[in-house]
């Protein structure tokens, strides 16, 4: 089932096409016709021959090419324990297979095993849409309505949520599930990269919509897009910042710069103590450095075939950049940012990469790095790295660190002060807990949602389905008391963040020490958009909230700054 969750693929040019189609050529829509379409059906499998497989049901049953089906052996029996009886067989899948080619009673099927291999007989169910990947998505958010009567009505499917996307070219494919896209009064149903159907949908349903982002009562003037723009605002106790509503009055909240886009990483370098600092950020694959309050600015563009998925700022204007290559692994390099540019300083390196702040100094001086995993991404190996002048990387002590451990996002330090660092990190269930010396020690009472999802395949059993891996933002450390707390990015959780979207808001919390154990504190400041980075410079802590869709990068990014005094006054 390679690529099943295959990420993002643009279908603009086949897409506008058929969108501009003339209404001839649609059908009226009703929940009745879509439900039909993608209505379950059982059929038997018949092995030919030549190794060609066969289901015993063609057009006289409505099937269609393209038409998804699940193929289950019969599996053991479920016996009752008390009495003995035999409540029937639990199904079990084996595969997935895809219609190639449809006659009156019989169709041509392509089977893809679950597992490396698979034995497909004669004789096996085959089951229409059951279990099948689909995705909802809808354009400017006006068929919201569409989707909970499908959904509703549609129980068998493996609904992967709505999603309201900006542009019909923004919309995903999956080659192995179900797409159905809701764009200026059609609806088009993909099914494993075919076109199902093309329908002219009803006003009658399409009249619940999503709400609409919240505009900035902030007069801002706009620069041509990625341009970084100041804009200082002081001595103005709770004003609006653009896509932010607070109840907390918090005196010169200022909202610093913005770009014309989404970026994926943002934080700031001094190059070679230099006065003039630099917004460092990362849209893409390509790393942007922008003077703050002055004209000069750098690129770097990796020209490679990997994902670039984050990047990580160290000391010294070092720079580490995570690249994933899909069916191969971790390609990460270190770069360093100088007022010349940028410089690679070593590539090819197959750990995942952080800088992290072991001290809560606003530095993230220590380089850590993780073991590459072919079935989990995160490996259990975690070593602190050195890299020097040259770009040669030389590994240092192994940490330890617990199961499952996952380094992006993660803090390693001292914060309750008892002299050993305990390491928090968002586990599997997508919540923040603490470990000291392998023993868990907090665990936070809900969970968050990541920036982003990355798909990841699996290299040893290329038939397997990618597996999506979250992409957590970092927190800041910032000492008060002595005691250490941590900044933490508290995204709203969400489906579609599960597959490869974002949180639709985002707040702050504080990670605070307290007689041993810990409690986490929510500002009342809330977000129209995810908190993507946060940083500490020059006594203020820095906030980039992005708004827009995930998927292409289109939207905006915001740079809030709060002085660190008022924070740590906040958690008195």
């Amino acid at each position: 089932m390679n690529n099943l969750f295959t990420r993002v693929t643009i279908l603009s040019a086949i897409l506008s096409f058929f969108l501009s189609l003339n209404s001839v050529y649609a059908e009226k829509i009703t929940v009745g016709k879509i439900v039909k379409e993608l209505s379950p059906l059982e059929a038997t499998v018949i092995k030919v021959p030549d190794g060609r497989y066969l289901v015993n049901m063609g057009t006289d049953n409505n099937v269609k090419k393209g038409n998804l089906w699940t193929l289950y052996s019969t599996g053991e029996q479920v016996i009752e324990p008390i009495t003995g009886n035999k409540l029937g067989a639990l199904p079990v899948p084996l595969a997935i297979c895809k219609v190639t080619r449809v006659e009156k009673h019989f169709s041509e099927i392509s089977v893809k095993c679950f597992k490396e291999s698979c034995k497909i007989k004669s004789g096996i169910t085959a089951q229409r849409y059951r279990e099948i990947k689909t995705m909802f998505q809808d354009v400017n958010g006006s068929s919201y309505r569409l989707y909970e009567l499908i959904r509703g009505k549609l129980p068998s499917l493996d609904w992967q949520g709505y999603q309201s996307i900006e542009n019909s070219s923004d919309a995903a494919q999956l080659p192995e599930g179900v797409v159905i896209v809701a764009d200026k009064g059609k609806v088009i149903i993909w099914s494993g990269g075919e076109i199902l159907s093309i329908y002219d949908e009803m006003t009658s349903v399409g009249g619940l919509s999503q709400p609409a982002l919240t505009q900035s009562t902030l007069s801002v003037t706009e620069k041509k897009e990625g341009d970084l723009s100041q804009k200082a605002v002081t001595g103005q106790p709770g004003i609006m910042i653009p896509g932010l509503s607070t109840n907390l009055k918090i005196e010169n909240y200022r909202a610093v710069a913005s770009i014309g886009y989404r970026v994926n990483n943002l934080g700031i370098i001094e190059p070679d103590r230099a006065k003039t600092p630099y917004f460092i950020y990362l849209s893409n694959k390509t790393l942007y450095a922008q003077a703050v309050g002055a004209g000069e600015s750098y690129q770097y563009a990796y020209k490679g075939f990997g994902n670039v998925f984050n990047m990580s700022l160290g000391p010294n204007g070092l720079i580490a950049l995570n690249i994933y290559i899909q069916g191969e692994g971790m390609d990460s390099r270190i770069l360093k940012f100088s007022t010349g540019g940028f410089t690679v300083l070593t590539k090819d390196i197959e750990y995942i990469l952080e800088f992290l702040d072991m001290n809560g100094n606003g530095i993230n001086e220590s380089l850590v790095g993780q073991d590459f995993d072919t079935e989990s991404f995160f490996g259990s190996r975690v070593f602190r790295l050195a890299v020097d002048d040259s770009g040669k990387i030389t590994q240092h002590d192994s940490l330890a660190t617990p199961k499952g451990f996952n380094l992006l996002g993660a803090i390693m330090a001292d914060l309750d002060g008892n002299g050993i660092n305990e390491t928090a990190y968002y586990n599997p269930g997508r919540k923040l807990v603490i470990y000291e010396a392998n023993q868990q020690k907090w665990e936070s009472p809900s969970s968050f949602g990541s920036i982003k999802s990355m798909l990841i395949d699996d290299i040893v059993n290329d038939s397997n389905a990618p597996r999506g891996v979250p992409v957590w933002p970092q927190s800041a450390l910032f000492s008060a008391d002595n005691a250490l707390f941590a900044v933490v990015p508290a995204n709203q959780a969400g489906i579609w963040g599960m597959v490869g979207g974002s949180p639709k808001n985002g707040r702050i919390g504080l990670l605070c020490p307290n007689n041993g154990t810990y409690t986490f504190r929510l500002l009342t400041t809330k977000f129209q958009g995810p908190v993507q980075s946060i940083f500490t410079y020059n006594n203020e802590l820095y906030i980039a909230v992005v708004e827009g869709n995930a998927f292409t990068g289109q939207g905006k990014t915001h740079i809030l700054a709060l002085p660190m005094n008022v924070l740590k006054k906040s958690i008195k």
